[in-house]
């Protein structure tokens, strides 16, 4: 027990008897920097969600192409239920069919009625060619009454051919009349018709542009799968260009203010490891708002371009964490954060050699690294026990 005791006294001795470490406060240059999260996103993008059709809300998924899934332009994406709409198709296929065969009839209907009118015509000109040409041979050896008696012929034939002329002049018209309404009932039909058809190609929808499939959440991150209802507004995925990829990083409030557009930043992608990649600042957000529905945090928005992307690794909805280098200082005291001291909400620091001060109160203006920026309480040169 006494060799251990007496080995204890010899290291507390050698301890003694060595110089204490210190650290010799000077200015530093330090990199100011303001941490933040944020997700990917492309610049070029194509939101897909069911059609507009009138009197549709709901709409059933028939098919879905898989996530993550690489498009061309012109590709189906999905496809919904059209049965309803195909049942509404044959019952006005019918209508139009109907419609179509009513203005065959109308048009041999009026043709004939036409026909038979000009034939009336045709003999009563002959009529009243014939009566005209007796009256002007009238012979005076006739009797009176049978010159009133050709007056009269010829006054009925007169008559009667006008009649006949005004017929046809009616008919001709009415039968517009009646061909424009029949014809008017087979537009209408043929303009719904097509209209269901077009509603039965816009259930299946394309995509517009080259890009990858990237599945639409819900505000519970649930996503839809065929077979599943979607009401009409609800986005389904989206068709996004990998190669045009930014990201949106969420500044908080108090940070705010360092913030300037060019500015560069250093990013790392949260399921990426090992790689980082650099970008700047190319737009600030005008509004804050809450972070989310669960945390209060007021933030605001800021769009940050990579310098340069990866295709192969870079998806959008990614989350990354971001550092913007606010301003690079060289002329700021530091010191070891292990050297500071706190106690009762205010930081202390030792001064090696200094016996009627050995410690000193401190303001932090804030932590790097492992360093401690001090604002006020220390002189360039002092010397700090670590």
């Amino acid at each position: 027990m006494s060799k251990i005791m007496l080995l204890i006294m010899i290291i507390l001795t050698i301890q003694a008897c060595q110089p204490p470490v210190t650290e010799t406060i000077q200015p530093n240059s330090i990199n100011i920097t303001v941490s933040a999260s944020g997700e990917l996103e492309s610049t070029i993008t194509a939101l897909i969600s069911p059609p507009a059709i009138k009197g549709t809300w709901n709409y059933q998924i028939k098919y879905l192409i898989a996530e993550n899934t690489p498009v061309k332009k012109g590709a189906l994406l999905v496809s919904f239920d059209d049965k309803e709409i195909n049942n509404q198709l044959v019952q006005q296929q019918a209508e139009l069919n109907q419609a179509q065969q009513e203005l065959a009839n109308k048009i041999i209907q009026e043709t004939a009625t036409e026909k038979k009118l000009l034939l009336v015509v045709a003999e009563m000109q002959m009529n009243f060619d014939k009566a005209l040409r007796t009256a002007d041979i009238i012979d005076q050896s006739l009797s009176e009454n049978d010159k009133r008696k050709v007056f009269i012929d010829f006054t009925i034939a007169k008559n009667d051919l006008y009649l006949a002329q005004e017929k046809i002049k009616f008919h001709k018209k009415n039968q517009q009349l009646n061909l424009r309404l029949a014809q008017g009932k087979v537009d209408r039909a043929a303009t719904k018709t097509s209209a269901l058809k077009q509603n039965i190609n816009k259930l299946k929808i394309k995509a517009p542009i080259d890009g990858i499939v990237i599945y639409r959440s819900n505000w519970r991150g649930e996503k839809l799968a065929a077979g599943e209802t979607v009401s009409f507004g609800r986005p389904i995925l989206e068709v996004a260009v990998l190669e045009k990829m930014q990201l949106t990083a969420q500044i908080a409030e108090v940070d705010s203010g360092k913030i300037r557009v060019g500015q560069t930043v250093d990013i790392k992608i949260d399921s990426v490891q090992g790689q980082s990649f650099k970008g700047k600042i190319i737009s600030l957000g005008s509004i804050f708002r809450e972070k989310s529905r669960q945390d209060k945090r007021r933030i605001c928005d800021v769009i940050i371009a990579f310098d340069k992307t990866n295709s192969d690794i870079m998806r959008p909805g990614m989350t990354a964490r971001v550092e913007v280098t606010i301003t690079p200082r060289k002329d700021l005291s530091t010191a070891l954060s292990k050297s500071i001291i706190q106690s009762n909400d205010a930081a202390k620091i030792t001064i090696s050699g200094s016996s009627s001060q050995p410690q000193k109160f401190v303001e932090i203006s804030r932590v790097v690294s492992s360093n401690s920026i001090i604002f006020n309480g220390l002189n360039i040169r002092d010397k700090v026990l670590l």
